[in-house]
């Protein structure tokens, strides 16, 4: 899950807080909160902010943190190289579990695997929500793009 997706999904997990009373309890404002949420490109750099964050929504920085790196914008490339080139993939779901499959599509809140039958998959498509993707790779690379521990 990217850290904009994150984010969003602490807000809705703790009563659907809007930026404003975030911004209020924690010190970090509003206008930070929401392009936070609101870019699919590499955010969060500013360490103090992200520990304000942190501490108001009582996680670590590091569940923050490490979230920098799995931006939408780079899924999307990923995703678009797979299906170009029809080369299974894995994903890391939020869970822990990975799906292998070819991309069939994907959109910008969704997206679906045709399971790869050499990995064990099944008849029927994976389709996930984007904003649960924690990592991503190749099928046949060992290597995780993000790198992040879920």
């Amino acid at each position: 899950m990217s850290l904009s997706d994150y984010i969003k999904y602490l807000r809705a997990a703790n009563g659907g807080l809007t930026p404003w009373e975030i911004a209020e309890q924690s010190g970090v404002p509003a206008r930070e909160i929401h392009l936070i949420e609101v870019k699919h490109r590499r955010v969060g750099d500013n360490d103090e902010t992200l520990q304000n964050l942190a501490s108001f929504f009582k996680v670590s920085v590091e569940d923050l943190t490490s979230r920098r790196e799995g931006f939408r914008k780079r899924l999307t490339a990923f995703l678009e190289e797979g299906q170009e080139k029809s080369a299974p993939v894995v994903l890391k779901l939020e869970s822990g579990e990975e799906i292998r499959g070819t991309v069939d599509w994907f959109a910008r809140e969704a997206v679906q695997l045709r399971p790869d039958t050499a990995g064990g998959g099944g008849d029927y498509p994976y389709i996930v929500q984007r904003g649960w993707v924690a990592d991503w790779r190749r099928a046949d690379s060992p290597e995780w793009e993000v790198k992040r521990e879920t």
